[in-house]
């Protein structure tokens, strides 16, 4: 009988007890979720923008001349100084670039942020600084449409960093040989309307290959005939947030679903880069920040 009544006990103990451990280990596996957030979003906003990738891409293209074989040209965009690009981001953005070896570098806009108002100091750090990037041939802008914040402003600060502005205009690269490339700029499409005839004018005859660098990725639907052979665009800062289920949400204006990388449309091919800063919302997920490196050869 006292037996009886001990087994009793200890179920009655055990029944007692089951609900403390279960709760324990959920407490425990909420605090382990908990701690995984908090490092994402500490990673997401602070340490991700400390990386620049340098992500180098092949363009094969056939009708480009044989003296363009292995003509390099390195993009950067979306600096959006002063969110979450400061200082220290942007000489590693300039060292990376000057790694590259560029023959050209090209910057497809978006210098200045919405929100930052930059002080004397910050816009002579920007001459300082960018004007130490290092092309063998010539350095190329566009204005992206947060550069409207301040225009002259950046017309200044690029013009003193041997940066050729392009705005509907174009110029010719000649590279060991005769046969010239062509590369065009077109600036933000929310800021003006481009004028494409004017973009393509040349009076050179010989032109087979041509390059047309773009703030907005849009512009591929909107070239009305005035066909390059490829687009170099930003503005998407590739998305910011690429968590399916929340992507779309981070999606900006003018992008027309292009997010990042490789496109081909319509026979054009097209490069978006995922840029270098933030805007509106100080985070990334999913998309490292980079500079791209195009590397031309046809065959």
């Amino acid at each position: 009988m006292e037996e009886n009544k001990k087994n009793t006990e200890e179920k009655e103990v055990e029944i007692k007890e089951t609900p403390k451990k279960k709760f324990s280990l959920l407490k425990k596996i909420l605090i382990i979720i908990a701690i995984i957030i908090c490092i994402l979003f500490i990673y997401m906003r602070f340490l991700i923008h400390k990386v620049i990738l340098i992500n180098e891409i092949d363009i094969i293209e056939p009708s480009l001349p044989s003296n363009f074989n292995g003509f390099k040209i390195t993009q950067f965009s979306d600096i959006h100084f002063g969110r979450t690009t400061n200082e220290p981001e942007v000489q590693k953005v300039v060292e990376n670039i000057n790694k590259t070896n560029p023959d050209i570098v090209v910057f497809t806009g978006d210098l200045f942020d919405n929100a930052i108002t930059l002080s004397d100091k910050n816009i002579d750090f920007l001459k300082n600084t960018l004007s130490q990037i290092k092309a063998k041939f010539k350095k190329y802008a566009i204005i992206g449409d947060s550069d409207y914040l301040d225009l002259e402003k950046y017309k200044e600060i690029m013009t003193a960093c041997d940066f050729k502005i392009l705005d509907s205009e174009n110029d010719l690269i000649f590279y060991n040989g005769n046969t010239p490339l062509l590369i065009a700029g077109i600036s933000s499409l929310q800021k003006n309307e481009p004028d494409l005839e004017k973009t393509w004018k040349n009076d050179f005859p010989n032109v087979a290959y041509k390059i047309l660098i773009a703030h907005e990725p849009r512009i591929i639907n909107n070239l009305n005939g005035y066909n390059p052979n490829l687009i170099i665009a930003g503005h998407t800062l590739g998305n910011l947030i690429n968590i399916p289920g929340v992507e779309k949400i981070f999606e900006k204006p003018y992008t027309d679903g292009y997010k990042k990388g490789y496109y081909e449309t319509n026979g054009i091919k097209m490069v978006v880069s995922s840029g270098i800063g933030t805007e509106n919302f100080n985070y990334r997920a999913i998309n490292t920040p980079s500079i791209e490196l195009y590397r031309f050869y046809n065959y």
